[in-house]
């Protein structure tokens, strides 16, 4: 047993030679194999091929139609139509005499046109208007008030300073003030009892604009001087 292994181990590159060439061999075979040429049968056409095909039109006969004439739109009559003729239009008949009307004592006719109305209209506190606000008993009046309530601050008279606080505000339409400030101050002191008088002013005339009472600003000076 052991040498018919043997053997056949010695003798596998001969068998694989053989086998490799039998595979070669039988390649080369099935490439020079050959069909037999079976030549295509010609039919043969009668007439000639170059002639002209012939269409047959074919055609058919549509059915009639039969088409309903529309029935005219019916006409209604017109109520407010107008009819135009030549005869003269009758005046109409007044049944009352306007010398009869009776107007009251109380009532005058006058031919002017009215005064035309300017609307109101409210772009709050102007600088100026028509007719500017006053004092209610006048301007004297009030710097006499001024110079009755106004206390002269001990620090800045002592330090020697004095000018002018000039306060703004707002007259309204009731000839009240409001909205009290100081627009150009001088001293922290002096400025202070300057609003504190000014604020006192009670009655005011409102401003005037367009006929309309209208709210204004007001700017009041308050003098300090050391005599």
């Amino acid at each position: 047993m052991r040498l018919s292994n043997a053997l056949i181990e010695k003798r596998r590159p001969a068998f694989f030679a053989a086998g490799l060439l039998f595979a070669l061999s039988l390649t080369l075979v099935s490439f020079e194999w050959r069909t037999p040429y079976v030549e295509p049968e010609v039919w043969e056409f009668e007439g000639s091929i170059d002639e002209e095909p012939i269409y047959i039109p074919v055609t058919l006969q549509e059915p009639e139609k039969v088409v309903e004439r529309p029935e005219p739109p019916k006409t209604e009559p017109n109520p407010t139509q107008l009819v135009v003729t030549d005869e003269p239009v009758p005046e109409p008949k007044v049944d009352f005499d306007p010398a009869e009307i009776e107007i009251p004592n109380d009532v005058i006719i006058t031919n002017e046109p009215p005064e035309p109305s300017v609307p109101e209209v409210d772009l709050g506190p102007r600088t100026f208007s028509e007719i500017m606000p006053k004092y209610c008993a006048g301007e004297a009046e009030m710097l006499n008030f001024l110079g009755e309530n106004l206390n002269y601050p001990r620090i800045p008279l002592e330090n020697g300073v004095s000018g002018t606080v000039h306060i703004k505000f707002v007259v309204d339409k009731s000839g009240k003030l409001r909205d009290a400030k100081v627009l150009k101050p001088v001293d922290p002191w002096l400025d202070a009892e300057a609003l504190r008088v000014a604020k006192m002013l009670e009655c005011f005339t409102p401003g005037i604009q367009g006929g309309h009472k209208v709210d204004v600003y007001f700017v009041l000076p308050v003098r300090f001087a050391i005599n």
